[in-house]
C-alpha cells in the first residue's frame, strides 16, 4: 500500500530589506542599552555625586574639621543613601560637641552647624562644666584658666545656676573657685575666702560684699582674708596661713 504523502506549504522567505530592518531595530536597542549602562558607570564612578559638605563651627564657616570627619567617613560609603539624622547622631558623640544641626541644601549638598562646648568652670581634674551647665569629659584636656569647681556629678545643674547667681552679685570680683559639700565655700580673686554655709548664700553675700569694700584696702585682707558669713548679725574675720 502506497504511503499518504502529506504536502505541506512552504513558508515564504522574509524579504531581506525586512530582516536587516529587524536586525537594526535589535541593534539599535542593543547599542542605547550599553550607552545607558556606560552613562550610568561613569556617572558612578566620577565624583558628580559624592557628598558635598559645607561646615559650620561655632557659626563660621571654616575646613579644619578633620575630628567631626573621621567620625562620619562610614557613613558616607554609599552617597545615594545618606541618613542625615546618623550623621547627627555621630557628630553629637564628640565630647566637645554641645549642638550639631544637619540639613541637606541640595540632593548631595549637605550642611552642618556645630556649636562646640564652651568652658565656663573646670571640673576637678577630670572634665569641664559649659556655659550651659552640661559636664563634658573629652578625652584630653586642654589649659584653661576658667574657676574651679569642687561638686558632685549629680549636683553639677544646680551648682551651675547658683555659681552664675553668685558671680552677678560678687561683680567685679571673680570666683576662682566654688566648692560644695555640706556648705558653699568660694575662692575670689586674688585670694579670698568666702564661707556662705547652706543656707541665704545670696543674702550673706550682699553683707560681704558690703563689709569688703570697707576692708580690701588692707593687703592682708586680700590676699589672706577669711570672710566666715554664717553668722546671723554679722560676720567673722581671719586668716589663712599663707
Amino acid at each position: 500500500m502506497a504511503k499518504e504523502r502529506i504536502n505541506r506549504l512552504k513558508e515564504p522567505r522574509k524579504p531581506f530589506k525586512l530582516v536587516l530592518i529587524q536586525f537594526l531595530k535589535k541593534l539599535t536597542y542593543l547599542f542605547i542599552f550599553l550607552l545607558f549602562a556606560g552613562l550610568i558607570y561613569v556617572i558612578d564612578s566620577s565624583n558628580l555625586f559624592e557628598p558635598k559638605i559645607s561646615w559650620e563651627v561655632d557659626g563660621s564657616l571654616t575646613t579644619e574639621t578633620a575630628q567631626y570627619v573621621r567620625l562620619i567617613e562610614p557613613l558616607l560609603n554609599n552617597k545615594y543613601l545618606i541618613d542625615l539624622s546618623q550623621l547627627k547622631e555621630k557628630i553629637e558623640q564628640s565630647p566637645w560637641v554641645a549642638k550639631v544641626e544637619v540639613s541637606r541644601l541640595f540632593w548631595n549638598k549637605i550642611r552642618i552647624a556645630v556649636l562646640k562646648h564652651d568652658i565656663a568652670m573646670r571640673w576637678g581634674s577630670e572634665g569641664y562644666i559649659s556655659n550651659q551647665g552640661v559636664l563634658f569629659q573629652p578625652n584630653f584636656s586642654i589649659d584653661s584658666d576658667a574657676p574651679i569647681a569642687v561638686v558632685s556629678k549629680d549636683q553639677i545643674e544646680q551648682f551651675y545656676v547658683d555659681y552664675i547667681n553668685y558671680q552677678s552679685i560678687l561683680d567685679p570680683l571673680s570666683i576662682n573657685k566654688f566648692e560644695r559639700s555640706h556648705i558653699d565655700q568660694l575662692i575670689l580673686e586674688p585670694n579670698v575666702k568666702v564661707i556662705l554655709g547652706y543656707q541665704q548664700q545670696g543674702e550673706r553675700l550682699q553683707v560681704f560684699i558690703k563689709a569688703y569694700d570697707k576692708l580690701k584696702g588692707s593687703s592682708k585682707i586680700r590676699k589672706r582674708g577669711i570672710f566666715d558669713m554664717r553668722y546671723p548679725k554679722g560676720f567673722a574675720l581671719s586668716y589663712s596661713q599663707q
